[in-house]
């Protein structure tokens, strides 16, 4: 499996520039590799659905009474990146790293940021595109390769979504209150 200083070199080699062993080598690609690989692949996880990112928790309840108009407060896990889902679902906010609500007891879906070695290769060629595209800006200043590497990552990207959709079954909708309606049932 390919490692985050692979991933970059890959990407770099795409776009005509030197490939590198580390991200402390000499040279732009490096230095830009370095500044841009962690926020480009955490925001790639965190503004996509992907489900070998999610982790499932039941949240510590904290001793404190929160400030703020709710009753509890969630200690959230340490490697979350983003709250998916929270069960039972309620109103609640999160401020820094608690999640407040009115409920006893809470459990999140959440994001989490997996070892590359464990991201999925459709995932690493779309993440490899994308910093193609964004390395060619910074390194080459080619907005030529920008263009092309930005739509293969749109197209493997694309490629991404359905093999990740076909890992894991559908949900079905259990609660359907508006078809119950018209079936004689109620909503009280």
């Amino acid at each position: 499996m390919a490692s985050d200083i692979d991933i970059s070199s890959n990407a770099l080699q795409m776009i005509g520039a030197t490939s590198i062993s580390s991200f402390t080598d000499p040279g732009a690609g490096a230095a830009v590799a370095a500044a841009l690989y962690e926020p480009i692949l955490e925001a790639m996880l965190t503004t996509n659905y992907w489900r070998f990112t999610i982790k499932q928790q039941q949240l510590n309840r904290l001793s404190s009474t929160p400030l703020n108009g709710y009753q509890y407060a969630f200690q959230l896990p340490t490697d979350s990146l983003k709250i998916e889902s929270v069960d039972p679902r309620s109103s609640y906010k999160i401020f820094e790293d608690k999640l407040y609500s009115n409920q006893t007891e809470i459990e999140v879906d959440y994001v989490y940021r997996p070892p590359t070695t464990q991201l999925p290769s459709y995932f690493v060629l779309a993440l490899t595109y994308k910093l193609a595209s964004e390395f060619a800006l910074s390194v080459t200043d080619d907005t030529q390769k920008n263009a092309l590497y930005s739509q293969k990552h749109l197209a493997a990207l694309a490629d991404a979504f359905s093999a990740d959709a076909q890992q894991y079954p559908q949900t079905p909708i259990l609660d359907q209150p508006f078809t119950d309606v018209r079936n004689g049932g109620s909503f009280f």
